[in-house]
């Protein structure tokens, strides 16, 4: 703040130097203060070099130590040539000091609101201010009773500089403790996240090697099995299927962990046309079931930019969900449009729709709107997070609009291609 006091201060002074010689008139004789032009010209040369050593003691800041003692000396010595430079024009102006204070009065203003003292230095501010003004004083009064009318007058001033220097430190002071409150906060939060991330990340990878195990073991076992015994093959279907499960689990915690470490995906250009057809061709292949996926897309090529196989998941987790909630048969509807430079894919389902109430945790992480599906399909809660995590990392965004009983529609909003050059959101 030094600084742009300063500043503001050698800017002013200019102004006044440049006046004069512009219009060519004695300022001394123009404003009847004898000695303010050469006050002036004192002020060219002594702002910069307060400036200059502000500017040179704020890169050493972070320092401490005998540093931060100096650049409170500084501005404590800037801060009094200030206010001496409001009395002394004071004293200039008139004999009688007490009947024109107004330089005084804007200068111990400025000081108080735009420094921030500590309650000793406000004090010592105060105590060289008025016995400077007492020394002075006598110089331009020898009556007694002008001398301590006087006395009064800048006490008050004094007294009200004290008060307002101390309300803009408490200020000031309630404003740093907010700032830093919020900032150690947010430091704990993402080191939280990041620590939960590695462990989500080391967990979820350990667990394979155990999982794998336990899958070979089953299949040997299958393939001793060779009287087919019913109640051996019932126990190694269960065991294979909490396998596939728990592998499902173990790849989205690890996709979750890399997603939020990641910060930024490489991305290609493509038409989200293709795209989708493809992802649909795969789905009516492999995937499908008894689900019935209709695509419309737009006449003319609609391009993005996505990473292909972060946008397979997301469309596949989409789609997955659209028939996990519908009945066997039912129509599944994949639309593409674009407008105002956006790309919109629409997923839309007829099915059981999400609970009002539920909504707004769709998207949450282990979300408690995860439900069974139609068939006794488990889900852990992770999907839809995953899908909005990529989807931002895309520079795009998901809703969903759903009525219960009559089934639910994802929008995915993407920005459309304008640029050859891909620019990755992180």
């Amino acid at each position: 703040m030094a600084k742009s006091v300063s500043a503001l201060y050698f800017g002013i002074v200019m102004l006044f130097q440049l006046t004069t010689l512009i219009l060519n008139f004695d300022l001394d004789k123009a404003i009847q203060i004898p000695g303010f032009s050469s006050s002036l010209f004192l002020s060219l040369f002594i702002i910069p070099v307060f400036y200059g050593v502000t500017y040179l003691l704020t890169k050493r800041f972070n320092e401490g130590g005998a540093f931060l003692l100096v650049s409170q000396l500084i501005v404590i010595a800037f801060s009094l040539y200030v206010i001496s430079r409001g009395m002394m024009t004071t004293f200039n102006a008139v004999h009688n000091p007490r009947n024109t204070l107004t330089m005084y009065m804007i200068w111990l203003t400025t000081v108080s609101v735009f420094f921030v003292f500590e309650f000793y230095e406000t004090l010592l501010i105060m105590l060289i201010s008025f016995v400077s003004f007492s020394l002075i004083l006598p110089h331009f009064q020898t009556s007694t009773t002008e001398v301590f009318k006087n006395e009064i007058v800048i006490v008050i001033l004094l007294t009200l500089f004290f008060f307002s220097s101390r309300h803009v430190f408490s200020y000031r002071a309630n404003h740093y403790i907010q700032l830093k409150t919020i900032q150690n906060k947010n430091d704990q939060i993402e080191n939280a996240n990041h620590i939960k991330d590695e462990i989500l990340g080391i967990v979820a990878h350990d667990l394979r090697n155990p999982l794998g195990a336990i899958e070979s073991i089953a299949m040997l076992m299958e393939i001793e099995n060779e009287d087919k015994n019913e109640s051996t093959t019932e126990n190694l279907s269960m065991i294979k299927a909490s396998c596939e499960k728990a592998r499902i689990i173990i790849n989205d915690l690890i996709e979750v962990a890399r997603n939020d470490n990641e910060d930024g995906f490489g991305l290609q250009e493509v038409d989200l046309n293709d795209f989708l057809l493809a992802v649909i061709h795969e789905w009516l292949q492999n995937k499908t079931g008894s689900a019935k996926l209709v695509f419309t897309g737009t006449k003319k090529p609609v391009y993005t930019w996505i990473n292909k196989e972060k946008m397979q998941r997301v469309m596949d987790n989409l789609i997955s969900n659209a028939i996990k909630f519908s009945d066997a048969g039912t129509q599944i509807e994949i639309t593409l449009k674009n407008a105002d430079g956006k790309c919109f894919v629409k997923v839309k389902d007829k099915g059981l729709g999400i609970p009002e109430e539920l909504l707004p945790h769709v998207f949450d992480r282990f979300s408690k709107a995860s439900r069974k599906g139609l068939r006794g399909e488990n889900s852990v809660g992770l999907g839809l997070s995953i899908v909005r995590q990529i989807v931002k990392k895309h520079g795009g965004d998901i809703v969903v609009d759903s009525v219960e009983g009559k089934g639910s529609t994802f929008t995915m909003m993407l920005p459309q291609s304008i640029s050859p050059v891909p620019v990755p959101v992180g």
